[in-house]
Formats: structure tokens, C-alpha cells, sequence
């Protein structure tokens, strides 16, 4: 009797034990299809939080930049600190307001006068920009770069083609030594054909 009832108990036993295998094996396949249907995001999701962390350490900085320019208004570094670390994070108005109170500290800050236009170029005030790049081309006639931002500006902002053709024609011009550059202003110029 006593072999017979282990013979029905280990008989018992085998239907449990598939059914507990059987319910482990569901449970890990689903495991692993939601970590793999979620995982594919992975990526994605951790480069927006890298992005997302690189602009809050980014803007940590601005409290302690701002103190700088209420105690001393003057302060350039401050002032162009925060207009790039402005313009990095794409807060174009932000930036432009800084790159402004720069320049009127240092109007001859070409830096600064490209930085602005670029600004200027997001906010779609084309005008205010191609002032900053023809002030760039009377202190520096052979400015390509200038040039090619006018040609941009002229061809896509403003609809004018002869004014961008123009520019995009004395980029190239002054043998502009960055080959990308090159390419691209070719390519803008063919577009116009």
C-alpha cells in the first residue's frame, strides 16, 4: 500500500509540475517579449534623457551667471556665457537677448555678430540677421562664411534668388578651405539652376 500510494502521488505530482513548468515558461517568454518590445525604446528614451539631463546641467548655471550680471552689469564673459549656454539649449529668444547686451559692451565682438544673426536666422527675422552679417563683411570683406549665411537667408528666408546666387558666389570666391562647405554651397547653387 505504501509503494502504491508514492506511485499515485508521484503520479499526482508530474501533471502539477508540467503545469508549474508549463505557467514558469509563460511567464519568462512574456518577460522577455515586453523587455524586448519596451527595450527597442531604450535607446531613444536614453538619449532623450541624456539630452534632457545635459540641458538641466546646462541651465544649473544660469542662477550663478545671472548673480554676476545684477552685481556687475558689465560683465562680458558673464553676458556671453549665458548667450551660448542659451543658444545650446535653443531658447533663441534668450539668446538673442544676451548676445545683444554683449554686443553693446563689444560692438566689435564678431563672434557675437554671428551668434546673434544665427539667432535672429531661428527667429525668423531675417532682416535684423543680414544686418549683423553685413556688418561681419565690412570688418572682414573675405568672411565666407558671412556670405553663405546671406546666400541661405536670401534664398530660403526671403525669396530673393539674385541677392542669394550673389552671396553664395563670393563664399566660394574666397577659397574657402572647408571642403563641407564647399559642397554645400555648390549644392545650394545648383538648386537655384
Amino acid at each position: 500500500m505504501k509503494n502504491r500510494t508514492k506511485a499515485v502521488t508521484a503520479y499526482a505530482e508530474f501533471p502539477m509540475r508540467k503545469l508549474v513548468v508549463g505557467m514558469m515558461a509563460v511567464g519568462i517568454t512574456a518577460i522577455f517579449l515586453t523587455s524586448f518590445i519596451t527595450g527597442a525604446n531604450v535607446p531613444l528614451e536614453r538619449q532623450a534623457q541624456s539630452k534632457k539631463s545635459m540641458k538641466s546641467d546646462e541651465m544649473a548655471a544660469v542662477p550663478a551667471l545671472m548673480g554676476r550680471v545684477q552685481a556687475n552689469p558689465k560683465d562680458e564673459e558673464a553676458l556671453l556665457e549665458l548667450a551660448e549656454l542659451f543658444s545650446r539649449t535653443e531658447n533663441w529668444e534668450k539668446s538673442l537677448f544676451f548676445w545683444t547686451k554683449a554686443l553693446e559692451l563689444n560692438p566689435d565682438n564678431l563672434g557675437g555678430h554671428y551668434h546673434r544673426a544665427y539667432s535672429l536666422v531661428e527667429l525668423q527675422r531675417y532682416e535684423e540677421a543680414i544686418s549683423d552679417y553685413e556688418f561681419i563683411l565690412k570688418v572682414k570683406p573675405d568672411a565666407y562664411q558671412a556670405h553663405y549665411y546671406l546666400g541661405v537667408i536670401y534664398k530660403h528666408g526671403l525669396n530673393k534668388p539674385d541677392l542669394a546666387k550673389k552671396h553664395l558666389q563670393q563664399a566660394l570666391a574666397t577659397s574657402p578651405k572647408d571642403n563641407d562647405l564647399i559642397a554645400e554651397i555648390n549644392k545650394e547653387l545648383s538648386d537655384m539652376k
